[in-house]
């Protein structure tokens, strides 16, 4: 072996060991860094001729487990989507408060209640009326509040979805930015570990939003995929966009996430987007808040067509002189038709006595006046009919859908059903029907049975009504935009809606509940269809009318209820108004039929909180009979335990989360005893190299001195 090649081979272990002394150096000096992979420095024996040829420093790898990532990865999408749907749904959760609390939503309708039966002890307070008034009031509005609340939750998480399309998009083009560098760094044999490095750090990143899957290319890159297996990230990459709803009602449809491929395909990116931050806030948003809402929005609307039925059942102290219902969207024969039983129009003097008593037997259709001789009348007739019994004592119109009923002057009206043959539609007496009575007012109605049968007409002659489909977890199916045929019955506006061709007929069925009139969807699939309305440009019976949404209550209307109820401003003005007493339509001739100090109105009042009512399937809630007060339990228990869960599966998530990390930090972190190994080692390695060199020189020496 020539001095040369000695040399030779000492200039390269030393140039080699001092490599890999820079590759300990960085990865001592990025022990605290987050994210930073270890650095190995490789090296290998040079052979030139079959000899042996010094030792030579070969590309730097990462110390990188793919398994090991992988898991971490999958992991980290699990805990950030439970972490964002614990933070947005506790809330959601905050806003019901500890039910111990007083001025809680349920308690506040216990007090309502509570002070119910004090007035009604004491009907000439008008310190217990106020309070009557106060509490129903605070806890309509408390009501009222959570709702809002809701749909603001709902609302920060659909403004956080757009950022986190924005900060994916910004992550996909970085990590795809990259691979040109790290391709180019190993086809040349340069260092790529600080790009991996940084490429590496903006998939974790990423994992958070949505999860993912890595491949490495064989040109050192990555391609990164969802789950689902589409390209993202990569040598060819893929964009995000998406618009925010502004503002946020039950109502609202929102925008899809729209992902466009490399080829330029679009699709809908919800579809493919199983765990991440990006899937809590879909959760959030779409499903669990809804669900609550609804059955909010169940509980409030029941709890206030209850108490309208008692109020509507009882009267106050003198007779107010005029009564107006609610809008029904109906006409008067429509309205009328399937009322059966008797109820009485009672026109009362000053003093409570009667003046004029109409009985309707809507069973036979007969009416009389005073007791007296029975005569026909008919829903087509019915305010000339009852108007004309009246006479001088009063009348009966019907304008904008509303019924009202006026007394003479120096007179009161009311209504009493009769006390065992009553009248009665869809379960509701006339008067609390057409809401002449009621204490809590809506714009909306407060259930949706329309009394409208298969042969009625659909009124929706003009307009369009907008559909999106929906499949049970989720992914949009299509939009279905509907008109109605003008002129035709409810069975021609079911068919039109079942049409499987230009109706939604592929995706679920509508039906008619011939004895209720309330309209339905089921979806099909399992987990089924789920059906929202978009633009809703109907309108029952023209102008003023309700929308075909809000009349039948679907996409979204039910759960708007809660939203809206007030008290009747005619109570909040005059506590007079309050009814807390009933006609006596048994009182002798002269005997006064109203009572200042009756409070058997107000009494019925006060229990309905432990009568057995029926609930609607609502949110989580199957439905079905249960009491006011159980229903509110349930609900308090449902919102809770969605809470609990959702804080024990993130506390799972992050148990989980913390294991993946340690072992991949195991692996790929810097761990300083071996950094100091390695770096004696190679300390030992330049010093051997610079002895090879020194050697060498000393032997040219000698040989040039023998010269």
């Amino acid at each position: 072996m020539s001095l040369n090649s000695i040399l030779n081979i000492g200039v390269s272990g030393l140039m080699t060991a001092q490599s890999q002394l820079k590759v300990v150096s960085d990865n001592i000096s990025n022990v605290n860094t987050p994210g930073y992979i270890r650095k190995i420095g490789g090296q290998a024996a040079q052979i030139l001729g079959g000899k042996g040829a010094g030792v030579t420093a070969t590309q730097v790898t990462l110390a990188a487990d793919k398994y090991l990532q992988s898991a971490s990865l999958k992991a980290t999408s699990a805990t950030s989507q439970a972490e964002v749907f614990y933070e947005m749904f506790d809330q959601i959760q905050s806003q019901f408060g500890d039910i111990t609390n007083k001025n809680g939503l349920f308690n506040l309708g216990d007090q309502t209640l509570s002070a119910i039966a004090t007035a009604a002890e004491s009907t000439n307070s008008s310190a217990a009326r106020q309070e009557v008034v106060s509490s129903l009031k605070s806890f309509l509005d408390e009501g009222a509040r959570i709702s809002d609340e809701i749909q603001s939750v709902r609302a920060s998480a659909d403004g956080r979805i757009a950022t986190a399309v924005k900060s994916i998009n910004e992550l996909i083009k970085n990590i795809s930015d990259l691979n040109p560098t790290i391709s180019q760094a190993n086809i040349s044999g340069g260092d790529a570990s600080g790009a991996q490095t940084s490429q590496s750090t903006y998939i974790d990143q990423l994992s958070k939003l949505i999860d993912v899957q890595v491949t490495t290319n064989p040109n050192g890159g990555v391609t990164v995929r969802t789950t689902s297996g589409m390209v993202l990230a990569g040598d060819q990459q893929a964009s995000l966009s998406y618009t925010p709803t502004n503002p946020v009602t039950a109502e609202s449809s929102f925008n899809s996430i729209i992902v466009t491929g490399p080829n330029g395909e679009k699709r809908d990116f919800a579809d493919h987007v199983g765990s991440g931050e990006l899937r809590g806030l879909l959760d959030v948003r779409d499903k669990d808040s809804t669900a609550v809402a609804d059955q909010l929005s169940e509980y409030m609307s029941v709890y206030a067509d209850k108490l309208n039925a008692a109020h509507n059942a009882a009267t106050a102290v003198p007779a107010p002189s005029s009564l107006t219902g609610k809008a029904l969207s109906q006409t008067l024969p429509e309205a009328l038709n399937g009322f059966t039983g008797t109820t009485n129009i009672v026109i009362a003097n000053a003093d409570g006595t009667i003046a004029r008593e109409v009985q309707l037997d809507f069973s036979t259709m007969q009416m009389s006046v005073d007791g007296g001789a029975a005569a026909p009348f008919s829903a087509a007739s019915f305010e000339s009919d009852v108007s004309g019994a009246l006479g001088a004592y009063g009348s009966v119109s019907f304008t904008g859908g509303k019924l009202s009923l006026s007394a003479g002057a120096g007179y009161g009206v009311a209504v009493a059903d009769d006390a065992t043959t009553g009248s009665a539609k869809l379960g509701k007496g006339f008067s609390h029907y057409f809401g002449l009575n009621d204490i809590i007012t809506s714009p909306a109605a407060l259930d949706y049975n329309t009394g409208l049968t298969p042969t009625s007409s659909h009124g929706f002659d003009s307009g369009t009504v907008g559909f999106q489909l929906a499949s049970g977890d989720g992914k949009k199916l299509t939009n279905v935009d509907v008109a109605f045929p003008a002129g035709g019955t409810m069975t021609d506006l079911v068919n039109t809606l079942n049409d499987s061709t230009n109706g939604l007929g592929r995706y679920g069925t509508f039906s008619l509940n011939p004895s209720t009139g309330a309209l339905s969807f089921k979806g099909f699939g399992n987990p089924a269809n789920t059906l929202n309305i978009g633009d809703d440009t109907t309108a029952r019976l023209g102008t003023g009318g309700a929308s075909f949404s809000d009349f039948f209550g679907l996409g979204g209307a039910a759960a708007e209820r809660a939203g809206g109820l007030t008290v009747n401003p005619t109570v909040l003005s005059n506590l007079d108004r309050l009814s807390l007493a009933k006609v006596n339509l048994n009182a002798a001739a002269g005997s006064p039929a109203l009572v200042s100090g009756d409070g058997t109105g107000g009494q019925a009042m006060a229990a309905i909180g432990s009568a057995s009512v029926t609930f609607q399937k609502a949110g989580y809630n199957a439905g079905g009979t249960s009491s006011l007060t159980r229903y509110a339990a349930d609900l308090a228990g449902q919102v809770g335990t969605l809470a609990s869960t959702a804080k024990s599966r993130m506390e799972g998530a992050q148990a989980l989360s913390s294991e993946t990390t340690a072992r991949r930090s195991a692996t790929e972190g810097v761990n300083l005893d071996e950094e100091l190994v390695n770096l004696t080692t190679f300390q030992q390695a330049y010093s051997a190299s610079s002895r090879l060199i020194q050697a060498a020189k000393d032997m040219y020496d000698v040989l040039l001195n023998l010269i």
